[in-house]
């Protein structure tokens, strides 16, 4: 006995297939300019972040460390959504220091206060990339350095 192969066109399929409808570009330009919309509204929120690393700091308990993180995590996929340039990269940082310090066990309450210092500057300078937030950035890497895992 042969098999037998049946090609079974689905509704979806049929009406893809039809000719009309918006273009990528289109959609794409749709997206943005809805996305556009929540903008302000994120820029607050990622300032009450930033605001709230900084109490966390300022009261350095350790039973808030697992707060740095979740923070900065929230900072990240936030600023992921928009043109946040060095502000999503020193979040990044953060989490990534956070996640180092976490592996080997020590915890330090200046160097996440230099990153969370660093996201209020490139907030307060309107994320933008040049060369000051370079050197911000620069600098949180070579913090980020002193907590290499061993090799």
């Amino acid at each position: 006995m042969e098999a037998r192969t049946l090609k079974i066109k689905s509704p979806l399929s049929k009406q893809l297939a039809q000719p009309g409808g918006r273009t990528i570009a289109d959609a794409e330009r749709l997206a943005d300019a809805g996305l556009q919309r929540h903008k302000a509204d994120v820029m607050v929120d990622l300032e009450r972040r930033i605001g709230q690393l900084e109490t966390v700091c300022a009261a350095a308990a350790p039973d808030q460390q697992p707060q740095v993180y979740a923070l900065a995590s929230g900072i990240v996929d936030l600023a992921g959504f928009f043109d946040t340039g060095p502000l999503y990269s020193a979040a990044y940082s953060l989490c990534e220091l956070c996640d180092r310090m976490q592996t080997l066990g020590v915890w330090n309450w200046p160097a996440v206060e230099v990153h969370v210092k660093a996201l209020r500057l490139i907030l307060a300078g309107g994320c933008t990339v040049g060369a000051e937030s370079d050197v911000l950035l620069q600098g949180l890497s070579r913090v980020l350095t002193a907590f290499a895992p061993a090799a």
